[in-house]
C-alpha cells in the first residue's frame, strides 16, 4: 500500500449528508468491507474516516507474487515495522509487504484476519503438481505432513487430476516422484517456517484477535488459530523472552514412503502411486502425537480426500 501513511487527502465537508451520520453507523458500514486494500482508501479519505476504520473488527487480504529478481519499490519510506522480520520472511514477500504489515498492527480491535499468499511464486514448482501439506503447531512447529499422489479420481473412477504422463514407466514414475517431492517438501517446509515466524507476530501485535489464517492462493496448505490453541498461543507470546520470542525451531525427524494404492472409504476418492513424508521435532520422536488431531477448517471435497488420507492411519508404518 502506496505512502499509505504520507498521503493523505482533505478531510470531508464537514456540511455533507454523510459527515451528520455517528461514528458507531460508520463503523458498521465500513465493518461490511474487509478487504484491506479498500480498507486503506477509507483510511486516506479523512482524520476522522481514519481513526474509525482502525476499529474494524474483521480483515482480509491476499499479497501479491513479489519477483526477487524486481527490485521492490513499493514501501512507505518513513514507516519501520515495530520488531523487524527475520531475513527469510523479508526476502519471502518484500519490503512492500512489511510496510504492509506494519499499517495493519495499527488494527488493535481486529477480531477475525484472513491472508492469502502468492502461491510458490517464489520457488521453482509447476503450480500443476498434485501435492498438500498440513501442519500441527502452536509457538513451535510441532510436525509437519506432505502428500502427493500420482493421480487422484473421484467415487465414479473419473481422473481429477494427475502429476504426469500416466504412460511413463513405472519405476522412472516412482524414482522421479521420490526425488521430485522430497525436495518440494522441504521447500513447503520452508515456506511453513516463514508463515509461522510471521503469525506469532501477528498474535503479539493484534491483541484481540479471536481467529486468524494464513493460506495460499493454490490452497496447497494452511496455518490457523482459533479458540483454546489461539488463546495458549497468546499467552506464550506476551510472556515469552526476546530470545524466546525469536528462537525458531525446526523439525529435525523425518520419515517418508511410497504407498501404490489408496482407498479412501469416506469421500470415495482414490489415490495412486502416493508419496508421504513426515517431520517432527526430535522430542517428538517415537509418538503420533504430533500428526494426530489437526483441524481441518472449511474444506472442498478434495481436501477432505486429502484430509482423509492423513488421518487414515496408513502413514502409522513412517512413525
Amino acid at each position: 500500500m502506496k505512502n499509505i501513511v504520507k498521503y493523505r487527502k482533505e478531510d470531508a465537508d464537514a456540511s455533507s449528508p454523510f459527515s451528520r451520520l455517528p461514528d458507531e453507523i460508520i463503523l458498521q458500514i465500513i465493518n461490511k468491507l474487509i478487504d484491506f486494500k479498500t480498507l486503506g482508501f477509507c483510511y486516506l479519505v479523512s482524520k476522522r474516516f481514519s481513526s474509525i476504520v482502525l476499529q474494524v473488527d474483521a480483515i482480509s487480504f491476499t499479497v501479491p507474487f513479489i519477483d526477487p529478481n524486481i527490485p521492490d519499490k513499493n514501501t512507505v519510506d518513513d514507516v519501520v515495522p515495530s520488531r523487524p522480520f527475520p531475513p527469510m520472511v523479508s526476502s519471502f514477500f518484500g519490503e512492500s509487504f512489511l510496510s504492509t504489515y506494519t499499517f495493519l498492527s495499527k488494527f488493535k480491535g481486529v477480531k477475525s484476519l484472513s491472508i492469502e499468499l502468492a502461491s510458490f511464486g517464489h520457488r521453482a514448482i509447476d503450480n500443476r503438481c498434485l501435492f498438500k501439506w498440513k501442519v500441527k503447531f502452536g509457538n513451535r512447529i510441532e510436525s509437519f505432513m506432505f502428500l502427493s499422489p500420482h493421480s487422484v479420481y473421484d467415487k465414479d473412477g473419473s481422473s481429477l487430476s494427475g502429476n504426469g504422463d500416466e504412460e511413463e514407466e513405472e519405476n522412472l514414475v516412482i524414482h522421479g516422484m521420490f526425488r521430485r517431492n522430497f525436495e518440494i517438501s522441504l521447500q513447503c517446509l520452508e515456506d511453513v517456517i516463514a508463515w509461522h515466524i510471521m503469525l506469532m507476530d501477528i498474535v503479539k501485535d493484534l491483541p484481540m484477535l479471536e481467529e486468524v489464517s494464513i493460506t495460499d492462493s493454490g490452497r496447497r496448505g494452511r496455518l490457523s488459530l482459533s479458540g483454546e490453541k489461539l488463546i495458549e498461543v497468546k499467552e506464550w507470546v506476551n510472556s515469552a523472552s526476546k530470545a524466546e520470542f525469536s528462537r525458531v525451531e525446526v523439525p529435525t525427524v523425518m520419515s517418508n514412503g511410497y504407498i501404490p494404492l489408496l482407498k479412501l472409504p469416506v469421500s470415495g476418492y482414490v489415490m495412486k502411486e502416493i508419496y508421504f513424508g513426515v517431520m517432527k521435532m526430535k522430542d517428538l520422536e517415537g509418538g503420533n502425537d504430533g500428526v494426530m488431531s489437526i483441524e481441518n477448517g472449511s474444506e472442498d471435497k478434495e481436501e477432505a480426500a486429502y484430509t482423509e488420507a492423513y488421518e487414515s492411519g496408513t502413514y502409522a508404518k513412517f512413525n
